[in-house]
């Protein structure tokens, strides 16, 4: 798989006080804050991007950010992936139907109602390593929202570049309020489905399961508690999270077992 670049944009200049021949240059990103859908988007994100950059998952990075105004809310700014020279197949658009028509046989249960058959089984063809790898984890952080929310080159005669984005409806905001959404992180059931199952490896979804569940505890409290409120996710908020996680990886190889086989 190609390295995942992010996008610059506009003049590159140098750095006064460089002695490296660096330069200030800008990074496109996608801005996204808390909202009443998702109370806790902030801190989700954040969390679930530094749980994914410990177990090796192939998501878009981003940062928190605010202006150089005094008072300015905290945003997630999610990088934007430089798809020039790439190309990426879009599983937002209209899915071609004629495609799908021409499939035979199909695996039982896989997910078909959001359309782009053929389209997900040639990713997951590509990279049966790295959405294993996606839909374990999804599994494990409660991301509702992963349907269209990745990224692949799906033409065999290229390395290709596969990417998760948009976790803004997982862990704190997988539900519209802090209490359902940790409600929700308790049940064995949710996620019920994933736009990946009946389609992955079960050896790499096994050593995902693995890999997760002999993640140190200060691992995990590390990636989703910090010193100070983040957005609207308060201290005992970020515990809560930690401890959900710490109790859900007891119950993942079941939830992996159920949903993607």
């Amino acid at each position: 798989m190609s390295v995942l670049c992010y996008e610059i944009t506009g003049e590159c200049l140098p750095h006064p006080r460089s002695t490296t021949g660096a330069e200030l240059g800008q990074i496109a990103a996608i801005l996204k804050g808390d909202h009443q859908e998702a109370n806790r988007q902030i801190y989700s994100e954040l969390a679930a991007n530094r749980l994914a950059a410990f177990l090796g998952i192939p998501v878009v990075t981003g940062v928190v950010a605010r202006s150089a105004e005094p008072g300015s809310p905290m945003r997630f700014a999610g990088l934007k992936a430089a798809e020039s020279g790439l190309d990426m197949y879009d599983f937002t658009a209209d899915p071609d139907e004629r495609d799908d028509e021409e499939l035979e046989a199909l695996p039982e249960g896989m997910h078909k109602s959001s359309g782009h058959v053929a389209a997900i089984i040639a990713l997951c063809a590509k990279y049966p390593l790295e959405v294993s790898y996606i839909a374990v984890f999804d599994l494990w952080i409660c991301n509702q929202d992963r349907v269209f929310n990745f990224k692949a080159e799906l033409k065999p005669e290229k390395a290709g570049v596969i990417f998760a984005l948009d976790h803004g409806s997982s862990l704190l905001a997988c539900r519209a309020t802090v209490d359902d959404s940790i409600d929700e992180l308790a049940r064995q059931d949710r996620p019920c489905f994933h736009p990946f199952q009946k389609l992955v490896n079960p050896l790499y979804c096994g050593a995902m399961v693995e890999r997760i569940a002999n993640m140190p505890d200060w691992a995990i409290n590390a990636a989703t508690t910090f010193d100070d409120t983040i957005g609207d996710a308060t201290l005992p908020e970020q515990y809560a999270t930690a401890a959900a996680l710490l109790e859900r990886r007891k119950f993942l190889g079941e939830m992996v077992q159920r949903v993607l086989f």
